[in-house]
């Protein structure tokens, strides 16, 4: 009968009983109801579930479930964004790691999205950390930098784990396809929105600008990986850039084919652009190719922005 049917440990396919494993010994309590984890922080709660596609078909292969990750903020928080969701969320944007901002007919959370394809074989390797870490410390980055600032306390540092010989095995794939170098801690690409734009060095004004630092630690998270990625786009209105930014996190909260949102839209440093901001960790470090795979995803998120920026008539 249905009042005694068993909660299912892998929704749709996406075993999520092993997230509830993995945070037994943490102290943060975790429960399994149908497609959906919830886990429960001391000020704050989580949402974990596990959602069909949209559609399920897609360029990249047939889409097996979307997992999103949704954190209602405490109340004494929202206070902060009454009146006023766009200023507010683009600037407390810049703090976050594996998470954005995101606010639905006044109600603002935190969300992360992460779409699953049917070939993939990256549960355990890839998502399972992404996920883990995500809900161990992804909303803490932004509540945690945001009190930092709010109360003067001295921000983390700390040195990253991803060294130079890491940046060499991420231009090694990525020179296959785009203008890449790599110098010290950090790595530096560009990304063709059109035919032909190879470099904003040689005049191209439609290149997508991707940084990788590992020499940039989160305030409140320490040492890791700072990914940036910088569209050329530019708004000269402020008020209508942080609209667009929060429509863009809006939209990465969609059950379709998307490369995975861990991370947030926000005023870029090229002048009134918008730019994509995510920051691994050092635990993120043992997760098999994370710095590779953040660079493929970050070149199609450029060529996905420049799409949806086009929708809602921005051009670059």
């Amino acid at each position: 009968m249905f009042w005694n049917k068993k909660d299912e440990p892998s929704p749709l396919g996406v075993p999520l009983g092993d997230l509830m494993v993995m945070l037994q010994p943490t102290s943060i309590k975790a429960s399994l109801k149908g497609n959906t984890l919830t886990a429960r922080h001391e000020h704050y709660t989580i949402r974990i579930e596990v959602v069909p596609p949209e559609t399920r078909e897609s360029e990249n292969g047939p889409i097996r479930a979307v997992v999103r990750m949704i954190t209602e903020l405490p109340k004494p928080i929202l206070t902060l964004f009454q009146g006023k969701e766009a200023e507010a969320t683009a600037a407390y944007n810049a703090f976050a790691a594996l998470g954005s901002l995101c606010a639905d007919r006044g109600n603002v959370y935190i969300g992360s999205r992460l779409t699953i394809y049917e070939a993939e074989d990256s549960w355990r390797t890839l998502h399972l950390p992404l996920l883990m870490f995500t809900t161990i410390c992804g909303t803490e980055a932004i509540l945690g930098a945001l009190r930092r600032t709010m109360t003067n306390e001295g921000q983390r540092g700390g040195t990253s784990k991803w060294t130079e010989p890491d940046f060499a095995q991420v231009e090694g794939y990525l020179s296959r396809m785009c203008l890449c170098t790599t110098g010290g801690l950090g790595l530096t690409a560009e990304f063709g929105l059109n035919e032909g734009a190879v470099s904003a060095a040689a005049g191209d004004h439609k290149t997508a600008l991707f940084q990788l630092m590992a020499d940039q630690p989160h305030p409140e998270l320490g040492g890791g990986l700072f990914c940036l990625l910088q569209m050329p786009h530019q708004l000269q209105d402020e008020h209508r850039l942080n609209q667009v930014c929060l429509q863009l996190n809006n939209m990465e909260m969609a059950a379709h084919d998307l490369p995975p949102h861990f991370g947030a839209w926000c005023p870029g440093k090229l002048g009134n652009n918008p730019a994509y901001i995510s920051f691994l960790p050092n635990p993120l470090y043992a997760a098999s190719g994370i710095a590779v795979n953040s660079g493929f995803w970050a070149m199609n998120r450029a060529q996905w922005a420049n799409a949806m920026l086009a929708s809602l008539g921005v051009r670059a």
